[in-house]
């Protein structure tokens, strides 16, 4: 189920300055995160896979972007190259459902604000995005 633009419009006056891109290949996945961080007062936009995902964070509205890690064209590690070597402001978390540590390491040297390991507690996780989201070098688009 996607999120409709009246439902973004809606939200974007509880949160008008902070965009988040949710980004992973599985649509069920991607859109109960879309519709729950949505419900918690964020705007929130949805890709499909890292490809589409450096298309839209070269508008640089995003504050946070979340990508999944096994997906397919771009993967996530490689995106998250990406967004810091050309937007190094924007805050990335990574969640992913088979993680090692060599690859949280990887990614949290690569600059990721967090490495998650899917299935994960829904308010944790919101915790864990609103904390992202309040670092002083995360943009925020008027």
């Amino acid at each position: 189920m996607e999120i409709t633009n009246e439902k973004l419009q809606e939200k974007s006056e509880i949160a008008p300055k902070r965009w988040v891109l949710v980004v992973d290949d599985e649509p069920g996945f991607r859109n109960l995160l879309q519709w729950y961080l949505s419900e918690h007062g964020l705007n929130v936009q949805v890709a499909q896979d890292g490809a589409e995902a450096v298309k839209m964070a070269k508008e640089g509205k995003f504050s946070l972007v979340i990508t999944d890690v096994t997906m397919p064209q771009l993967d996530g590690l490689k995106l998250l190259e990406a967004l810091k070597q050309n937007i190094p402001e924007t805050a990335v978390i990574v969640v992913t459902g088979f993680g090692t540590v060599e690859t949280a390491v990887y990614a949290m040297k690569k600059g990721a604000s967090d490495f998650i390991l899917k299935p994960f507690d829904m308010e944790k996780f919101v915790k864990t995005v609103k904390e992202a989201l309040s670092s002083p070098k995360v943009i925020t688009k008027v």
